[in-house]
């Protein structure tokens, strides 16, 4: 399968708690692969465009893992929680992120700031 460069390593060390907490093997091995995309290069981020830039042959294993049914997503965020805790520093530690420096994408962004 096709991994983008300079990411493999990285990402697939970080995914292996999820990838482990998904259960299935199907999606153990799409879920990376989707994400990769996700992650990609390209602007489009619709299937096609994103299977192409995997170097898959088609998009379609791609849009099953999508439209799969429903699953219990409850052992990723238990996995997530975890490993939030720990980046964080315990149970006890608190974490506030502050987006308002964060640039916006709009336009009507440089509305937004604050009244001079």
């Amino acid at each position: 399968m096709a991994e983008l460069d300079g990411v493999g390593s990285d990402l697939d060390r970080w995914l292996e708690p999820f990838l482990a907490a998904l259960g299935h093997k199907r999606r153990r091995t799409w879920a990376p692969l989707y994400l990769r995309g996700l992650l990609g290069p390209s602007e489009r981020k619709s299937l096609q465009p994103m299977a192409a830039c995997l170097g898959l042959p088609g998009h379609d294993q791609l849009q099953h893992f999508i439209a799969s049914p429903a699953w219990d997503d409850g052992p990723l965020w238990r996995v997530l929680a975890e490993r939030a805790d720990r980046l964080v520093g315990g149970p006890e530690a608190v974490l506030v992120i502050d987006d308002t420096a964060l640039p916006k994408k709009a336009r009507l962004a440089k509305l937004t700031g604050p009244m001079r």
